[in-house]
């Protein structure tokens, strides 16, 4: 139906410009928030050694040596997520718009993948992570005593915790209650992540993806499809290396199609996510 001024049908126009569709931040950087160190080149799955330990105690001096056999456990990262979206752009519909659809439609597509990829990582995390005893809702005013006393935790457990991802709620506490205590941040990398700085030598990050109220899924190294609710989390305190996400398949492209006149913007990932050390991994929640 045409539009009309008074008596006259006017011109209509579509922009060539589009509006951009909005995704959760991307928060996993490798050597900021999680580890990469264990990929080992082609692999279904890596398993990693863990060498058993533990502390001397004292005995009287001028005793033989008691010796202690080799024992070790295997952690199992199983490259088992796989991601996939494809486009499909009919050569007819590419012809009859001003924009150029099928790189916009591999921008979606690969921006899709990477926010479902980033959502596996939150769902690992707090599915595989240590949950705090604490479940109290945290009051205005009570940010930082939260955050200081799953610190404690982290350090009884003997863990160095470098990285602090906030629910949105727990951000904006955080910000209220202690944001001028901020130390700006220099890495453009974490920066780009959303990370507003070091905090009692913490990289603070607020992981907006913790806000879905649908939770997020991914394949545990069992092979089991986890469902995992984020919305009830706070934050994460946790040391970066305690979170293992390997990669051994990355691709996106646009490919003619071989069924119709057109095209198809494809992207794929295929990925292990793993927390190695369940006690280096602190959930605050609240019930």
């Amino acid at each position: 139906m045409g539009i009309i001024y008074g008596s006259l049908n006017v011109d209509e126009k579509y922009s060539s410009i589009l509006e951009p569709n909005l995704y959760y931040d991307s928060v996993f950087v490798p050597g900021v928030t999680f580890t990469d160190e264990y990929e080992e080149g082609p692999a279904g799955a890596i398993y990693v050694h863990k060498l058993a330990t533990s502390a001397a105690i004292p005995g009287t001096p001028g005793r033989d040596f008691t010796d202690e056999a080799t024992q070790d456990d295997l952690i199992p990262i199983v490259l088992n997520n796989n991601f996939q979206k494809s486009k499909k752009i009919y050569g007819v519909q590419a012809a009859a718009v001003s924009i150029s659809l099928a790189n916009e439609q591999l921008t979606i597509a690969t921006n899709e993948i990477k926010e479902g990829w980033g959502q596996g990582a939150f769902a690992c995390l707090v599915n595989e992570g240590t949950v705090s005893s604490d479940t109290t809702a945290i009051a205005d005013g009570g940010a930082v005593a939260a955050f200081l006393a799953a610190r404690t935790t982290a350090s009884e457990n003997k863990i160095k915790p470098d990285t602090l991802l906030c629910s949105p709620k727990f951000f904006s506490q955080l910000l209220d209650e202690a944001g001028d205590k901020f130390t700006p941040v220099k890495n453009d990398a974490i920066a780009a992540t959303g990370a507003i700085g070091s905090y009692y030598g913490y990289n603070v990050i607020e992981g907006n993806g913790l806000s879905d109220a649908n939770g997020a899924k991914y394949y545990d190294s069992t092979g089991t499809l986890r469902t995992v609710t984020l919305n009830d989390v706070d934050f994460i305190l946790y040391n970066h290396r305690a979170l293992s996400i390997i990669n051994n398949l990355e691709v996106f492209r646009i490919v003619d199609s071989e069924m119709f006149n057109g095209s198809k913007a494809q992207g794929e990932m295929n990925t292990g996510y793993k927390v190695t050390n369940s006690a280096g991994v602190i959930v605050r929640k609240t019930a």
